[in-house]
């Protein structure tokens, strides 16, 4: 359950077999690489957003709910039967299993929330855009780990005019898929309780 849940995420290296030497870049033309800066600006001018969101695996499907508080801020809840909670917060990724009163702590950087939540997001360094596909409504960008490319992809979805992260699509070193689809996402909403939204304090170490 945990690889499945953090897959919807992204894939930490180190998780899969020997990587290749490096990620293969796809061949861009101007207009592609001026649709990716316009795709860049888009993400990095984002401040908040709240969305509800399902997921689509081997395991079944599961839903709940997204939020994003930029930079450096995110929560997915999911909804029951599934007893996950997971949340990054600057440099830390918490993965809190309630039903079982487990917690889990990952580096950021070793996970996609970065793509999300990092101050300056870039399709280049760390990653490398390996493939993009242009619809006249929409955007596909595959992103692979730039030293680590057999550790899995990430494929993220855009609608265009205007522009929206729709959707993203993981596949992990095993070759397993995680589709997770935004639906009414509300883009600017302010949180009230951001601090504790956003805490990375595990829950067993609460006091009650």
């Amino acid at each position: 359950m945990l690889s499945i849940l953090l897959a919807a995420l992204w894939v930490a290296p180190g998780n899969g077999p020997a990587a290749a030497a490096e990620a293969v870049p796809a061949d861009l033309s101007e207009a592609d690489r001026a649709d990716l800066a316009r795709i860049e600006a888009y993400l990095n001018d984002l401040t908040t957003m709240e969305s509800r969101f399902l997921q689509f695996s081997e395991e079944g499907v599961a839903e709940g709910r997204i939020m994003l508080d930029r930079p450096g801020h995110l929560r997915i809840e999911y909804a029951p039967p599934v007893p996950v909670l997971m949340i990054a917060s600057s440099r830390l990724l918490m993965y809190h299993d309630t039903q079982l009163k487990q917690t889990t702590f990952l580096p950021v950087s070793e996970t996609p929330a970065a793509l999300l939540i990092d101050d300056d997001i870039m399709f280049s360094g760390d990653v490398t855009v390996t493939a993009f596909e242009r619809t006249p409504k929409a955007f596909r960008i595959t992103l692979e780990q730039t030293d680590a490319p057999d550790t899995g992809s990430v494929t993220l979805m855009f609608e265009d005019a205007p522009m929206r992260l729709a959707k993203w699509r993981v596949i992990d070193a095993q070759g397993t898929a995680v589709d997770v689809s935004l639906l009414e996402p509300r883009f600017g909403v302010e949180f009230k309780n951001a601090g504790d939204l956003f805490s990375t304090i595990d829950p067993n170490s609460v006091i009650e």
